[in-house]
């Protein structure tokens, strides 16, 4: 069986429904543990079993506790019509993932007696591999990717920030900007055969908009600072525990 990147659903666009990366260029990786000896074992993994072998069939949204704590940090009101929208590996935009996202209503600014709701787009996934090896091309690509489709995305970027994140990952990368509209972060990080990535852009605060106090309960430097620095290290320990519990 062969995997192959189906879409990144990556929300780089804020003036636009979202934007899609296009596939690996159609590189084909071997089916995890494909020529293996060891059964798929994964150094700097937390198990012999390859984190493939064992993830193949979890539920997105169930993988990562329904996105509870980013909707807490962001202070979501509202997860619109659709709700959550959950997927397994193979059975979302992301042929590679399991994957849980959102288009989610942040907290409202009260102009004239007129509710002006915030908008946010949120979309966390894990990509599970059975060897690190394929795990880190696969990271590469995805890198490749996002910066392909932020050079064409043609939204001006005011006050980008990319680079590496801190702390305990093998490899990682993340952009981050502000736009007229809004703001964006795009992150992925690689630990073992486990990539793990989210995908956020808001809108701009409505309250701050209308020139006066905030009514998100974060500002865009601390949303970066926490979803980098707590959410996404908390978030891969936390699936490679469940990996361990058997989920």
């Amino acid at each position: 069986m062969t995997r192959n990147l189906t879409l990144i659903k990556g929300f780089a666009a804020l003036g636009a429904a979202g934007l899609l990366l296009a596939g690996c260029g159609g590189n084909e990786l071997p089916a995890p543990g494909d020529g293996d000896d060891n059964g798929g074992s994964s150094e700097g993994g937390s198990s012999e079993v390859g984190s493939y072998s064992v993830m193949i069939d979890w539920d997105g949204c169930e993988a990562f506790d329904d996105i509870q704590t980013l909707q807490d940090f962001m202070g979501v009101t509202d997860l619109g019509g659709s709700g959550l929208v959950s997927s397994a590996t193979g059975g979302g935009l992301d042929g590679e993932a399991f994957t849980c996202g959102a288009s989610a209503t942040l907290p409202s600014y009260n102009l004239n007696g007129k509710d002006i709701p915030g908008d946010a787009s949120i979309d966390v996934g894990g990509v599970p591999w059975d060897s690190p090896e394929e795990a880190a091309e696969n990271f590469e690509g995805r890198v490749e990717q996002l910066k392909e489709a932020i050079e064409i995305d043609g939204v001006e970027m005011l006050s980008p920030q990319e680079g590496e994140i801190e702390g305990d990952w093998d490899a990682s990368h993340y952009f981050a900007s502000t736009t007229s509209t809004g703001h964006q972060l795009n992150a992925i990080g690689l630990k073992g055969d486990l990539i793990v990535y989210v995908f956020i852009t808001h809108f701009n605060d409505p309250g701050v908009f209308n020139d006066d106090e905030p009514v998100y309960p974060f500002t865009d430097e601390e949303l970066v600072d926490w979803v980098l620095n707590e959410y996404m290290p908390q978030t891969h320990a936390d699936l490679l525990a469940k990996k361990e519990s058997g989920l």
